[in-house]
């Protein structure tokens, strides 16, 4: 019989309600919380996600699994608005809601972890003083290439992690960011139960896939992702379309070769 995950509601953040940071807590003994706003404009004129490309807004998970509920994208909208009114308290019901991460992550032997970018790309190590919460690892995705590379230059806090996002705009900030040992995450159309190409623009490709622990992974890859949803239809670039060669060849080696479009 297979354990059920820990799930809880907090006032801003959640735990276990989404598949993915829910097998973190299987394969690698990690709780993570995580933090659901209104992505790019949603909410309001300000863009929460300031690097957004179309590409990317087609693709979003916003509106998956629970999110496409009418009243769960309400919360967000709400989130978001309440942080852009008044951020200061916004911050104050955050750090209760961390210190109650830490406290189930606690109580069930597992690691504590926080997620605030689950759908928006903010600068939170400006907004959060995670210095405070020395036990607890943050992690985030970003497309922002300043924050990437104050992270590769260790200039963001000791225990906040970011993974570069690849979109169809930014590939070569991409790979400047994996030429400096930074991580990119890259979504690829390959299918649900298939294996992920091995290599990219000649980086290694790890499944990422697998759970959301980004801090764990190796340094310098390409963070595989499988297309999902309305990224399925994509047409911008976004999703990477991959050849594998049949058999090896002059400059093609099995399971080693893919481009996009």
């Amino acid at each position: 019989m297979k354990a059920k995950p820990i799930t809880a509601n907090l006032k801003l953040l959640r735990i276990g309600g989404d598949a993915k940071t829910t097998k973190g807590q299987k394969t690698q003994g990690v709780l993570t919380g995580i933090l659901y706003l209104a992505p790019a404009t949603q909410a309001s004129k300000v863009n929460v996600c300031s690097h957004a490309s179309a590409g990317c807004r087609l693709a979003c998970l916003y509106t998956a699994g629970h999110g496409k509920f009418s009243n769960v994208q309400n919360a967000r909208i709400n989130k978001t608005l309440n942080y852009l009114k008044d951020r200061q308290a916004f911050v104050e019901t955050l750090k209760k809601d961390v210190e109650k991460v830490v406290k189930v992550a606690e109580k069930h032997g597992m690691k504590p972890a926080v997620r605030f970018n689950g759908t928006s790309d903010l600068p939170w190590e400006k907004v959060f003083p995670m210095g405070d919460f020395p036990q607890v690892t943050f992690y985030d995705y970003t497309k922002n290439p300043v924050r990437m590379a104050n992270f590769t230059q260790g200039k963001l806090p000791t225990n906040y992690h970011l993974t570069f996002s690849r979109s169809e705009e930014n590939e070569k900030l991409a790979l400047d960011v994996l030429a400096q040992g930074g991580n990119v995450a890259a979504v690829f159309a390959t299918k649900k139960g298939q294996d992920l190409p091995v290599r990219w623009r000649g980086f290694k490709i790890i499944d990422g896939d697998l759970d959301d622990v980004r801090f764990t992974d190796p340094t310098g890859v390409i963070v595989g992702l499988r297309a999902k949803g309305d990224a399925l239809k994509d047409e911008t670039g976004f999703v990477i379309q991959t050849v594998v060669c049949p058999k090896a060849t002059q400059g093609c080696r099995p399971h080693d070769y893919s481009w996009a479009r």
